[in-house]
């Protein structure tokens, strides 16, 4: 449990008994491999927090393909914050990639943890601005880069997804077919 404090005080400092407010609220949940903690269309109700484990957020084209567009390793929340917020149908799958833990805050515990403090209150803005950053900076990369910019801007920022998932994982989430990526590795190494 240590950690999600760590991560929650380092995001907003709040002294022991703002912290111990959500406490009550926390479920404990177990993710088999393969397993689903939100499916599309369904409407997402929790707040997960990876405690262990590692974890794929993607949607189903129209042509029925997987698309990832996240993944999340321990340490990061993971949610459709759209859905979330609207507690209307969700657009993605969160799927465990490994045997997992996570801590589930549900929706209307969240609310009222938010309206618990001005600490809980902040913390709540500052979640939706990360999200919101994560999505736009995701967005402008497959916009304004080029698949090579791309896999560069991955290789920087998130590294351990070259040793934790398939290429055919990885090319959907830079945005390529998995032949392209395999010419680009190619390329970029010098083989």
């Amino acid at each position: 449990m240590d950690a999600i404090k760590t991560v929650i005080t380092s995001i907003v400092p709040m002294s022991d008994d703002e912290y111990s407010l959500m406490l009550p609220v926390i479920n404990r949940m177990n993710v088999k491999k393969d397993s689903d903690l939100l499916q599309q269309g369904d409407i997402c109700r929790h707040i997960y927090f990876i405690e262990s484990g590692f974890f794929r957020m993607f949607y189903v084209d129209y042509k029925g393909n997987e698309i990832n567009c996240r993944f999340a390793k321990p340490n990061d929340f993971l949610v459709d914050f759209a859905s979330f917020i609207t507690q209307k149908t969700a657009h993605y799958h969160c799927r465990a990639m490994e045997d997992s833990k996570v801590i589930a805050l549900e929706y209307s515990k969240v609310e009222n943890l938010y309206h618990s403090s001005p600490n809980w209150s902040k913390f709540g803005r500052l979640i939706a601005e990360s999200a919101y950053l994560t999505i736009i900076e995701r967005e402008e990369m497959l916009h304004f880069q080029t698949p090579e910019e791309r896999y560069k801007t991955i290789l920087k920022k998130e590294p351990y997804l070259f040793q934790l998932v398939s290429q055919n994982q990885l090319s959907s989430y830079i945005g390529i077919k998995p032949e392209s990526l395999s010419r680009l590795r190619k390329r970029m190494t010098g083989r």
